[in-house]
Order: C-alpha cells, then structure tokens, then sequence
C-alpha cells in the first residue's frame, strides 16, 4: 500500500482509484464521495486486501 492515498470523507474517487483504510487497501468501483469503505450498503468499495 505504499505510495497510495489514506481515505477521507471529503475527497473525492473515480473508479478504479485506490485508497488505504483501517489496514486494507480498497479499490472504487465508480465515482464515489463521502462513502466510507467497508460500511457502504451501496458496495462502492472493493476490499483488495490487507495492506
């Protein structure tokens, strides 16, 4: 996970970005904003892994 950006609510992804988050890197499956990876009901995260 080096290299890739720590999450936060007010920034913005488009899909296919990558993010950290709680240890684990995730990947967006579109364009998202304010949806916290591995608590979306909307699935907008893909959990690729623990970093």
């Amino acid at each position: 996970c080096t290299g890739v950006a720590t999450w936060t609510s007010d920034a913005a992804y488009n899909g296919a970005q990558k993010v950290t988050y709680n240890g684990h890197l995730w990947q967006a499956k579109w364009w998202t904003r304010n949806d916290t990876p591995g608590a979306n009901s909307q699935n907008v995260w893909v959990d690729m892994g623990v970093c």
